[in-house]
């Protein structure tokens, strides 16, 4: 029985044109699927969860998979990432290298496991979403700067970020907790925005959201940042002018415009309500 497999085309990324070269020799696997929009996307994805399919595999980067969480949702379906976009943070931490023929061995040999999924206002990701400088980056990082400078893209638009006045932001967490900041990530997993492990203590199966709420200048986080690197991550037990904590939701507001990104996407700007709307199925090695 073939997989149905849906592969973003209008997808511009360097390894995307790789996916379907491989796609050409490997399509007795599956029933591909080519949306023409993010929206047919996930209403075809509904489609087979409502329709009562085993397995969909879905080809993209993070905000494709976002979609993908978005429409399996709360269902038995099981997801099956092929890693086919510019950073592919959720295939890296659920253990998928970045080679097709890898995740076409965990479609057919890995497990099922339950991933958590949280939202801003209603909206799911999987990996990581952000209020602040990374999400303006994320804004002004086109898809013709992705396509040429790949990740440097992102670093690019994060120069320019450096400029602007970074906005004030305030976390109010379901635990009661109020921080304040002016740059806040947030991580369901211990990946964010690339290969390294920048939340120490998260788990993509323990019902909490980590994040990292830094105090200050936009030089500061990047300091910041670069100490995480080196000693593994951010962590509740490291000092510094930011604090690490856990929660189940909460919300954010913001004095003076600040944007969001959900995986990778530009998804906005505050407030945002964050909340846990439910699980994914995912097929992990």
């Amino acid at each position: 029985m073939k997989i149905p497999l849906f592969f973003n085309n209008t997808a511009r990324s360097a390894r995307s044109g790789r996916f379907r070269r491989w796609l050409d020799r490997h399509r007795d696997f599956f029933d591909v699927i080519e949306p023409e929009s993010r929206e047919d996307m996930l209403n075809h994805l509904v489609s087979q969860a409502n329709s009562g399919a085993p397995a969909v595999a879905v080809a993209g980067g993070d905000g494709t998979l976002g979609i993908a969480a978005r429409a399996l949702c709360n269902t038995e379906t099981v997801l099956a990432p092929f890693p086919a976009g510019t950073m592919n943070v959720f295939s890296r931490e659920i253990g998928i290298r970045p080679d097709f023929d890898h995740a076409l061995h965990i479609l057919n040999t890995g497990r099922s496991k339950n991933v958590d999924l949280f939202a801003f206002n209603g909206q799911v990701f999987l990996q990581m979403a952000g209020i602040g400088a990374d999400a303006r980056a994320v804004e002004l990082t086109t898809w013709e700067m992705k396509k040429k400078w790949k990740a440097l893209a992102y670093v690019i638009a994060g120069a320019r970020v450096c400029t602007e006045k970074q906005p004030h932001l305030t976390l109010t967490t379901d635990e009661g907790r109020v921080l304040e900041g002016r740059f806040i990530i947030f991580g369901n997993g211990r990946k964010y925005g690339g290969p390294l492990n920048f939340f120490a203590e998260a788990d993509n199966s323990d019902g909490l959201l980590d994040a990292v709420v830094f105090r200050h200048s936009i030089t500061s986080i990047i300091g910041e940042f670069l100490m995480a690197a080196v000693h593994g991550g951010f962590h509740s037990r490291r000092s510094g002018s930011f604090e690490y904590i856990r929660m189940t939701g909460g919300s954010v507001t913001s004095a003076g415009q600040a944007s969001c990104e959900l995986d990778g996407d530009y998804a906005g700007n505050a407030p945002v309500r964050i909340t846990r709307p439910g699980s994914l199925k995912v097929f992990v090695p």
